[in-house]
């Protein structure tokens, strides 16, 4: 974009009360982000979302310096301020309902276009839980997608450390500006990150990392992932509520059992009695993905001798890498449902299908 019309974004950014879908509708309607400013009081009343305060606060904030501020910022600390029409946007983030507008970072661009999986967590971690973390920070990063996080305490920097560690790709999701670094005892794994990944808000220089930032910042890590998979979530985990984003998002996930008596694990416990997926090993994991990625894993499809009976291979026959629900595998095979559990059961066994969430099957 060019620099006039990412001042006039950034401007617009900066009003209160302009979201990214108010934003969004205000550069359509007026062609262009400089185009909202150029806009009358009464043709920006006539837009939906818009009441008289806010057009006054439009035509008000116009005349600030903020976008300059912002820009020059950026400039000296090399980072990169991209926005949702530009090509180097995030291609499955622009597919969210309320994907951010502008996307401030450092690190690597083209990162943002690799296939990616999501893995977080509790801050409180347990041995287990770093374990689990570690095993998908390094599995993920060696089969080349790139693992995203929100660069917390626990789960989430064991993950980015993880993915590091074999030379793989990683993003952090920050909830405050680029220019804070939160917590302060990852300010190495940050500039780390920066090397071989990104670093990524869409909070604006100089903004805190206040927890009201942090349930924003959550969508934007499903929103950049194919899949979330919640290592460890207590019953209140900020976790659960990325999870809730991926469900919104219509992306894949998966969830860490752990053990009934743990506290750390009351909320994932929870996702899988909801229709999580409950997270097996990476090798599982990228099974079920590997239909959906931009670049499909070749490595992951093997040919087998499965040895299915005469039943198994009509049922098999009607499915395939496309997600097919329970009721529509049914209604194709032409048989009773108790049947046709059964045989999903046994294909699932022999390894030829895979049971995603919401009771949908696929060819593994």
């Amino acid at each position: 974009m060019k620099t006039d019309q990412l001042r006039s974004l950034l401007t617009l950014g900066s009003i209160p009360g302009m979201g990214p879908a108010r934003i969004r509708t205000a550069v359509s309607t007026f062609k262009s982000p400089r185009g909202v400013f150029e806009a009358s009081f009464n043709d920006l009343c006539q837009m939906k979302g818009i009441n008289m305060k806010l057009a006054r606060n439009i035509l008000d904030f116009s005349r600030t310096d903020s976008a300059d501020i912002q820009m020059e910022k950026a400039a000296e600390s090399g980072a990169h301020i991209i926005t949702i029409w530009d090509d180097s946007y995030p291609p499955l983030l622009k597919k969210i309902y309320d994907a951010p507008v502008l996307l401030y970072l450092k690190g690597s661009v083209e990162n943002l276009n690799n296939d990616a999986v999501a893995v977080v967590g509790t801050r409180k971690s347990t041995p287990y839980g770093k374990r689990v973390a570690t095993e998908l920070g390094e599995g993920l990063a060696s089969a080349g997608l790139t693992v995203v996080s929100g660069l917390a305490s626990g789960i989430d920097t064991v993950a980015h450390k993880a993915a590091l560690s074999v030379d793989g790709l990683t993003t952090a999701v920050l909830g405050n500006g680029l220019d804070t670094v939160y917590p302060s005892a990852n300010r190495q794994l940050t500039k780390n990150i920066e090397k071989n990944g990104t670093i990524i808000s869409e909070f604006p220089f100089g903004t805190k990392p206040d927890a009201s930032n942090f349930p924003k910042r959550n969508r934007i890590i499903s929103g950049l992932s194919h899949a979330t998979v919640v290592v460890e979530a207590g019953d209140r985990s900020g976790a659960i509520l990325t999870a809730l984003d991926a469900v919104d998002q219509n992306r894949d996930l998966f969830a860490v059992a752990g053990r009934l008596t743990d506290s750390k694990s009351l909320g994932c416990l929870r996702l899988i009695r909801n229709g999580a997926i409950p997270y097996h090993t990476v090798q599982h994991l990228l099974d079920i993905l590997n239909p959906r990625l931009s670049e499909p894993l070749t490595s992951v499809q093997k040919e087998m001798d499965l040895h299915l009976t005469k039943e198994e291979k009509k049922l098999f026959s009607k499915l395939t890498t496309d997600p097919k629900h329970v009721d529509d595998i049914v209604t194709a095979a032409g048989s009773d449902p108790s049947t046709v559990l059964t045989l999903l059961l046994e294909l699932e066994l022999k390894g030829a299908v895979l049971q995603l969430s919401g009771k949908h099957y696929v060819r593994a």
